[in-house]
């Protein structure tokens, strides 16, 4: 029984070494993967120290759920390999004890992180999350003359549009320049083309100052004379050479307030998205069923006259099928031909109003799928720790190498077919082809019988992974060859020597 106690603190001691290292290497590199994602929002926006620090803090807390998988798989690779290769493990099953009970201590301490990590998911990501979302979009609000982009319009500075051939990044210079604007309302709309210009912020940091060179400016007219409706109307025309003008905007920066990002179902626990389901259930059903009460009453109008007071002993009496032949055919040809047009107009008009109300669920259906998606990644992301560990301790037992040359390839391979299936997973289920669990769980799935495969070879003392294992075989099939070659050379020989 001490001896059991000592094992288990040195293979706990042996691996949580490792996981510490492998937890912090792949939370760095998930996270300058997710800050790549963001450069144009953090270089040259002039931010305090205090707000990068926790654009870092907020991403490093939402990164946290997906490195802890790799981290465990890295950690028990790199931890059963060294064993392996030391000849520990087979030290330890030469003195009886199973690869079972070898992998308990670690794999209490697995189970731990698994509880945790969905506590973690479902207590400080969401709000991690949320700030983390307000934080960016303030970012993205910070400095716009380095936000404009080339060849399209560029709408963020309330009142304007702003379109830019060229962009001198170095100096800052804007080249052919058009700006539409409507600071003064659509009736009184201004467009400005220039050769060249600036847009800078002023020192206070509550204006833009916009330099144009070379340049006219169009101005409507029709608010003045109040000719809005008439087929021609008058505009004002200036040609300048350089022309100041002062925006105001408020480039100061400030962070957006995180409530307006907690509709969002990846800011929300378990039982806040639980109940965001039956809500958007319900309103959908509400949609649902106005639309085809509507529907009802529109087929309703189009049989009857809704003046007459008679309706519904019209309804009663109306047949279940009408003789649309015989009546088709008492019609002349141009009569039949305007009823023809006359219904495929209708039918139109019908399908065009379907799809219009089917608009106001699509929205509200992938909204819920959503909801969904994020109910289940609560659990799949703690499963998959524990997947992983059960596909790295055997597989390291069996591959017996310790080290970071060959774990980490095993491992980055192993992630990279997981991410892949769970992306591809959680993008089918959200678009609605594939069912919302079968889509999010699917990952988990596949990988589940590789890990209890992998432990049910390695407890048997698999060589699945040893070069001998697949050369051995090949070497006695060559020796057999060779030894049937002599036997029938001999036994030529002997033929030819009785003749």
């Amino acid at each position: 029984m001490r001896l059991m106690k000592r094992l288990d603190m040195y293979l706990l001691k042996a691996y949580l070494q490792l996981f510490a290292g492998t937890f912090f290497i792949c939370l760095f590199i998930f996270l300058m993967q997710f800050t790549w994602r963001y450069v144009n929002e953090l270089i040259g926006k002039g931010l305090s120290t205090d707000v990068l620090a926790q654009f870092f803090w907020y991403a490093t807390l939402t990164l946290v759920p997906m490195s802890l998988p790799l981290a465990l798989l890295l950690a028990a690779l790199v931890t059963f390999g060294n064993l392996g290769e030391r000849l520990e493990l087979l030290s330890m099953k030469a003195a009886g004890i199973s690869l079972v009970r070898v992998l308990q201590p670690v794999f209490i301490f697995v189970m731990l992180v698994c509880i945790g990590s969905y506590f973690f998911q479902n207590k400080v990501t969401p709000e991690a999350t949320k700030q983390l979302g307000a934080l960016v979009w303030s970012m993205k609000q910070k400095s716009p003359e380095l936000e404009i982009p080339e060849g399209q319009f560029y709408n963020e500075i309330p009142g304007y549009n702003l379109f830019v051939e060229h962009k001198d990044t170095e100096t800052g210079m804007l080249y052919g320049i058009m700006i539409y604007s409507t600071t003064n309302g659509y009736e009184d709309a201004q467009i400005v083309l220039a050769d060249s210009g600036k847009l800078q912020s002023t020192a206070d940091r509550m204006h833009l100052k916009l330099t144009l060179y070379g340049g006219e400016r169009f101005q409507n007219m029709a608010a003045q004379g109040g000719q809005m409706m008439r087929a021609s109307v008058p505009y004002m025309r200036e040609t300048f050479n350089q022309e100041v003008d002062l925006i105001q905007f408020d480039d100061n920066f400030n962070v957006l307030d995180a409530s307006l990002f907690a509709g969002d179902a990846a800011t929300k626990d378990i039982n806040s998205i639980s109940r965001g389901i039956d809500s958007i259930s319900h309103r959908i059903d509400s949609i649902g069923r106005s639309i085809y009460v509507s529907m009802e009453d529109m087929q309703m109008r189009r049989r009857l006259n809704p003046a007459r007071k008679d309706s519904a002993q019209i309804v009663a009496a109306l047949p279940q099928q009408m003789p649309y032949d015989s009546l088709l055919a008492q019609l002349s040809a141009a009569q039949k031909k305007e009823a023809w047009q006359a219904a495929a107009t209708k039918a139109r008009q019908q399908q065009s109003e379907c799809e219009f109300r089917a608009m106001q669920t699509t929205e509200e259906n992938l909204v819920l799928r959503k909801h969904r998606i994020e109910w289940h990644k609560k659990f799949t992301l703690s499963v998959a720790c524990l997947v992983f560990f059960f596909i790295g301790a055997p597989l390291g037992a069996i591959i017996r190498k310790g080290g970071l040359g060959l774990p980490v390839v095993v491992s980055v391979l192993i992630f990279i077919f997981y991410y892949v299936v769970n992306v591809s997973g959680e993008k089918m289920a959200k678009s609605g082809d594939w069912d919302i669990t079968f889509g999010v769980w699917l990952s988990s799935i596949v990988l589940a019988p590789i890990g209890v495969f992998l432990t049910y070879k390695s407890n048997k003392d698999s060589t699945m992974f040893s070069i001998e294992g697949y050369t051995l075989p090949l070497k006695r099939a060559w020796k057999a060859y060779k030894r049937f070659s002599i036997i029938r050379w001999i036994h030529h020989k002997i033929k030819k020597w009785k003749k």
